[in-house]
């Protein structure tokens, strides 16, 4: 079951997410190393609802879908900071885009420079995970990008 679904049409006012998220492993002198996991940890953040919209500028009419957004309206309040060493200041921004005329299904982006659509786990719970490769990272071609794994869990 995608609780995305659900949460959007009943236009939920607010989610909390916690998330988890795996940077690809580095080379190092002795092989592969795993980077600094990033979290954050239950009860996560707060998602608030934005409902879709359409706005003009310079004559053009865009639409813009409905989204939960991490709430901004103080870091104290959309992060769990009473855990500084479980929770990680590297989820600037979290934005998860419901299905529109741009993307087929639900989005889930971080930071601006990630975005992936979450797989659902098959057993019903809300949690779920996805993949993608930084986008802005170092591409060259001696060197293959290796994806990002996120995994969350999404309640209200």
């Amino acid at each position: 079951m995608n609780w995305l679904a659900e949460y959007f049409s009943q236009k939920t006012a607010s989610l909390c997410l916690s998330m988890w998220a795996y940077p690809p492993l580095i080379l190092g002198p002795e092989g592969p190393a795993t980077q600094t996991v990033h979290a954050l940890p239950y009860p996560g953040a707060t998602l608030v609802f934005t409902p879709g919209e359409r706005i003009e500028r310079g004559g053009l009419e865009y639409e813009l879908p409905a989204r939960f957004d991490l709430e901004r309206v103080s870091a104290a309040h959309a992060l769990d900071l009473e855990r500084p060493s479980r929770t990680s200041r590297f989820f600037r921004s979290v934005t998860i885009f419901a299905p529109s005329r741009y993307n087929r299904d639900f989005l889930i982006t971080v930071n601006d420079e990630f975005a992936f659509v979450p797989v659902f786990s098959a057993d019903g719970a809300p949690g779920f995970s996805g993949t993608c490769i930084e986008s802005g990272g170092p591409a060259t071609q001696e060197h293959m990008q290796l994806p990002w794994t996120f995994q969350g869990y999404i309640s209200i």
